[in-house]
């Protein structure tokens, strides 16, 4: 099987058992890329442990300040310039069988799309919260959507995981995603999302639509560990950098505020349903509320 010219950068920090695991995969499927780029913003007895790694894994690692849009930056301006394809992967990626040999044929027969993505498999979904989203309201109001993928008018954008068929979307996230490198080496992630850069994958993929955004039903995986994030900060994010991108892509501000009204509701529901943590994150809702009307 001929090698794929592509690289792949992974941005990490402090995880160092899990970026393992990932490599230790990727090591299995080396037919698939040329070079792999690990940005790093690891602790600095955690760094010294990650540069270990090279005795087992053929890496670059590059040193960065934390914040994964400055990551993946980083990543982005270390890539070779030969290269056909750069792929963005968390360090916390469990691949299925042959998930990535099936992609690696549907790149060689699809070569003119500018974004591929992988196929997220999620199991625990709340089905009570999900079957709201659906109803025909809530798509008239522009604040979801029953299709795959979209971006609605109130810059909510719908899941697009489970996926039983290929299908092209509206934008793509950057835990497990391949661009054309001829479509994106003159683009950056928007630092202006913050250091945890909520909505970044959003943002930089949502530029791309109408050149080609596909997922690949077949290519699947899951997540190793779920990012734990302060209830409160991420309530507040929730709202501010979803305003930020309504306003970046003149989005509707009124379909917006509808939105965060759904928002809340849907976190009440979850808070009534014997998860006490999501009161905090709607006290973080309004205090985004707050912010971007001052």
């Amino acid at each position: 099987m001929k090698k794929l010219n592509l690289t792949i950068v992974i941005p990490t920090r402090n995880r160092l058992k899990l970026l393992t695991k990932t490599l230790t995969h990727l090591k299995k499927n080396n037919f698939f890329f040329r070079e792999i780029i690990i940005v790093d913003s690891s602790d600095k007895e955690k760094k010294r442990k990650l540069n270990e790694l090279k005795l087992n894994f053929d890496i670059k690692i590059i040193n960065c300040t934390p914040g994964i849009s400055k990551q993946r930056n980083e990543g982005l301006r270390n890539v070779n310039k030969n290269s056909k394809y750069v792929m963005f992967l968390d360090d916390d990626i469990i691949f299925e069988k042959n998930s990535i040999t099936k992609m690696y044929n549907f790149l060689k027969l699809n070569p003119k799309c500018a974004g591929v993505g992988f196929n997220l498999m999620i199991k625990n979904i709340n089905k009570y919260v999900e079957r709201i989203k659906k109803y025909k309201l809530i798509k008239y109001l522009g604040i979801y959507d029953n299709k795959n993928g979209k971006v609605t008018p109130s810059g909510w954008q719908t899941k697009a995981i489970n996926l039983k068929k290929n299908e092209y979307v509206d934008w793509l996230p950057t835990q497990a995603v391949i661009y054309s490198y001829q479509k994106i080496k003159q683009k950056k992630f928007d630092t202006n999302y913050g250091s945890y850069s909520y909505l970044e994958d959003l943002d930089f993929s949502y530029n791309l639509k109408n050149k080609g955004l596909i997922i690949n039903s077949q290519a699947k995986y899951s997540s190793d560990n779920d990012v734990k994030r302060n209830p409160f900060f991420f309530g507040l994010k929730e709202i501010v950098n979803r305003y930020y991108f309504v306003k970046k892509f003149n989005l509707s501000k009124f379909n917006f505020l509808i939105g965060c009204l759904f928002l809340i509701i849907k976190h009440l529901i979850l808070f009534f349903s014997f998860k006490p943590i999501y009161l905090i994150r709607i006290i973080g809702n309004f205090a985004g509320l707050i912010k971007i009307a001052t």
